[in-house]
């Protein structure tokens, strides 16, 4: 078997996994997981490609009933619900993650820092935004920022520190260039 379809494949079970890990937070139906964590580590030994394949798989896998998003659930209607802008963040911030990550010094914690911490803004910009469609712009920024944003950046910020640690730990410092 190909070992970058392994590599998807793989990115794809643990983000699904670290979905099942939730706490619930707020009425909205939108609770702390540590479904960023995990989708910001993966993606930051993707490239941008591989990324783009991983997370929507992970999205189409969700809206035909696989229970890979939060609390085990699924379907369409998580989708277009109040959460779904986060569920769409994740692959914008994901994207992203690896679209910029093959462009800096992979060795540099504060970049790395920096880097997840503007990919959890724009995965909180994408849930905000479908949550005020859904409420209005106060209801989302009481239900989906104000609880979340302090564990967001704690997040952004042992994610960047696993990456390093991934990165110090791996003989390459690199898995880039899987053939």
């Amino acid at each position: 078997m190909n070992p970058k379809k392994i590599l998807i494949s793989l990115a794809i079970i643990i983000a699904a996994s670290y979905a099942s890990f939730t706490i619930p937070i707020t009425d909205t139906g939108i609770p702390f997981t540590l479904q960023s964590l995990a989708v910001f580590v993966v993606a930051a030994f993707l490239n941008y490609k591989e990324s783009i394949i991983c997370l929507v798989s992970y999205l189409v896998l969700g809206a035909i009933g696989l229970p890979v998003f939060a609390d085990g659930s699924s379907g369409v209607a998580k989708l277009i619900g109040a959460s779904g802008g986060f569920l769409f963040g994740f692959l914008i911030a994901g994207v992203f993650i690896s679209y910029v990550r093959t462009r800096i010094d992979e060795d540099d914690l504060l970049r790395l820092m920096s880097l997840m911490i503007v990919a959890t803004v724009i995965l909180f910009v994408c849930g905000l935004l479908q949550l005020a469609i859904k409420l209005d712009v106060n209801k989302a920024i009481e239900y989906g920022l104000l609880p979340f944003w302090k564990m967001g950046l704690v997040k952004a910020v042992l994610a960047a520190i696993i990456v390093k640690c991934i990165l110090m730990l791996t003989s390459r410092g690199s898995i880039y260039n899987i053939n």
